[in-house]
């Protein structure tokens, strides 16, 4: 249980003090909503799913790496630039992927917008169920990272693992 709890104290800290993982939260939760009311096949859903999972992973990636540099050195380094650019770098090639997806699959659904109806939304097919507690998961991180922002902590109590 105690390394649920530091990976959820993990993503906790990247949302709350990392803009582009709100941004890219943000885009996440947009997209899954838009897929709860679209329709979408399973293979399109695991499609998103896992490029949101790449692009939010390697978001942490990226700050993980960012964080262990800036401890290791203050001073300029090569090395250094080459490790944080490259952490970016990756992260923007999974946005990038992640944009790519959404214009194919949500393209042609969205023009002219063909939404399901309300009564098929509230039937319990699995995937809705999936699709509702992925969103329900991104809101309670939200607001445990706000409640972490509001606090003024971002660190592990502990300082180590």
């Amino acid at each position: 249980m105690r390394s649920f709890r530091y990976a959820f104290d993990g993503m906790a800290y990247a949302l709350a003090t990392q803009r582009n993982m709100r941004v890219h939260f943000f885009a996440a939760f947009i997209v899954i909503l838009l897929s709860t009311v679209v329709s979408i096949s399973v293979l399109q859903i695991i499609t998103v799913l896992f490029s949101i999972a790449l692009v939010i992973t390697l978001e942490m990636v990226n700050t993980a790496i960012e964080h262990v540099v800036d401890m290791v050195t203050v001073d300029f380094h090569p090395l250094a630039k080459i490790a944080k650019d490259v952490a970016a770098a990756a992260v923007l090639i999974a946005a990038v992927n992640a944009v790519a997806v959404a214009y194919l699959i949500f393209y042609d659904k969205l023009n002219p917008i063909q939404w399901r109806s309300m009564s098929t939304l509230l039937q319990p097919p699995f995937i809705s169920v999936l699709l509702i507690s992925a969103l329900c998961l991104m809101i309670a991180v939200s607001g445990y990272a706000v409640h972490i922002r509001l606090r003024g902590k971002g660190v592990h109590p502990s300082g180590s693992r």
